[in-house]
């Protein structure tokens, strides 16, 4: 795969994640100790990029601006004045925190399509049969696996999960080779390059332009970092943003961070 922009830290993720493996921590505490990271790293860049003093002395003046609406017993002019002055408190509020708060999420955006990537997926056991769905379906006539497999219905086969570090190659009616799928892959989809690939890469590659589907899916089990409880709750999502949003507060109240 050719890295994208918010890949090129990739092999270095990879590197620090398999040496936490080797040293036998496990995934769910591994994807703590990222999410961790990233709110220290965040809410550091937030406060060393925003203007604390000037945005504290703000805040005092929305408090104060808020506890006159909520005693307002005057007349609708004096109230309308009120609102107004709420209204653009926030307003200058939000201008003030907004580039800082995008400079303290570039963090998010270079972990986030490596945990997806990390963590996302699994290999399924061998012999297990996966379906593999092209995209259109009809692009699907003519094409063929190695290791074979029965022909498509509805624009999907039924593959059998090979063993070892043996690959399934899709092939056209002439033989050419449009995709290997890995042994251990990282994708439950594989496309045509698009523009947006500069940004994000897929790390199992991609078709070829000659190619006459557009997309691959294949319907690969989900790693679950827990064994128990509903399925929305195994994977590394809940665990990595609910770590994050809980320390990310905490950093914010032990730093009074406005």
């Amino acid at each position: 795969m050719t890295l994208a922009l918010l890949d090129l830290p990739s092999p270095i993720f990879d590197a620090l994640d398999a040496a936490l493996e080797s040293a036998y921590l496990p995934t769910l505490a591994r994807v703590a100790l990222y999410a961790c990271a990233c709110a220290f790293v965040g809410m550091r860049l937030y406060r060393r990029h925003s203007d604390q003093a000037a945005l504290g002395v703000l805040r005092d003046e929305i408090a104060r601006t808020q506890r006159a609406l909520a005693l307002h017993e005057g007349g609708f002019g004096e109230l309308h004045a009120l609102i107004r002055r709420n209204l653009a408190l926030s307003i200058r509020q939000l201008g003030m925190t907004l580039k800082p708060a995008l400079i303290a999420s570039l963090p998010l955006l270079f972990v986030m399509p490596w945990l997806s990537n990390r963590f996302g997926i699994e290999a399924p056991a061998p012999g297990t049969h996966v379906a593999a769905c092209a995209r259109p379906a009809e692009a699907a006539q003519g094409l063929r696996w190695e290791p074979a497999a029965a022909a498509p219905r509805d624009g999907c086969w039924q593959l059998a999960w090979p063993a070892d570090d043996a690959h399934l190659k899709l092939e056209d009616a002439q033989g050419t080779l449009l995709f290997a799928v890995p042994a251990a892959p990282r994708s439950d989809i594989v496309h045509k390059f698009i523009f947006l690939n500069w940004l994000v890469g897929n790390p199992d590659g991609y078709l070829p332009d000659s190619a006459p589907l557009d997309a691959l899916t294949l319907a690969l089990p989900q790693r679950a970092l827990v064994p128990l409880g509903p399925a929305w709750l195994r994977g590394w999502e809940p665990w990595y943003f609910g770590i994050l949003l809980i320390v990310s507060v905490a950093l914010k109240l032990r730093w009074n961070v406005n």
